[in-house]
């Protein structure tokens, strides 16, 4: 059976990676250098952006933008890069990677600032450091000192925010509800025979009030893409009162 075709169009996307078997797949310095060397050549040769990165011992986590529908083969790029530089140095044959990498597309500003402190924060998650500022290998502790590999953040959306500010953000903990949005995608439909990415959440079309303008509101959010389940089980209503205001 082929592989279902990834959606790549333009755009922001958490990407993750992880080592066969959750094995390590960076165990020296040198392998973190290498990869981050990697990815370098990726914002130049991909015309890709890097807003955030986390390499961890058996995963990473990127945040990055793309301007073209290429993200397949750049993610292709640094898996194989790596993995032949991996096996060779460590005499090793075989798959280095888990599967197919995870990419999920984000919905709008707000998904990126939780993506970005997820990302930043997860060292201090995995008890590796206590201090998000001591993690060598992520994009926070780059800006922080200027460090080797600063450069691969060049026209991160990150400097939005002062350094204080960011460093204050990613310091705090996420809450609950924030995680739970963190690997959450828009939703993927085929309209007027053209993939389309839902990237306004369902909510939103119903943000001030469940009941104020709610007919109005069902219909748009209908006619933007969601189904009418979907949009019943979200109000709580019977599938057959949102067919009838449809």
């Amino acid at each position: 059976m082929p592989r279902k075709e990834r959606y790549q169009e333009p755009g922001h996307y958490h990407i993750i990676n992880r080592g066969v078997e959750r094995r390590a797949i960076y165990l020296e310095p040198e392998d973190y250098e290498f990869f981050l060397d990697l990815l370098l050549k990726l914002t130049k040769e991909y015309e890709i952006t890097m807003h955030a990165f986390c390499l961890m011992t058996n995963h990473y986590h990127l945040l990055l933008e793309t301007k073209q529908t290429n993200l397949s083969k750049a993610i292709q790029f640094i898996n194989d890069k790596y993995a032949k530089y991996f096996n060779k140095k460590y005499t090793r044959s075989g798959h280095l990677w888990q599967g197919r990498y995870k990419s999920y597309p984000l919905f709008d500003d707000a998904h990126f600032w939780i993506v970005a402190k997820y990302i930043e924060r997860n060292p201090i998650k995995a008890n590796m450091v206590k201090d998000v500022a001591l993690y060598k290998y992520q994009s926070f502790f780059q800006w922080k000192y200027k460090h080797n590999y600063f450069e691969l953040l060049n026209n991160s959306q990150i400097f939005d925010m002062t350094y204080n500010e960011y460093a204050d953000y990613v310091s705090s903990d996420l809450d609950v509800d924030a995680i739970d949005i963190v690997y959450q995608s828009p939703k993927l439909i085929i309209k007027d025979a053209k993939l389309k990415v839902l990237t306004k959440r369902l909510e939103t079309f119903f943000e001030l009030d469940h009941d104020i303008n709610r007919d109005e509101n069902i219909k748009k959010a209908y006619e933007y893409g969601y189904t009418k389940s979907e949009i019943a089980d979200f109000l709580n209503l019977n599938p057959s009162t949102v067919s009838r205001i449809i």
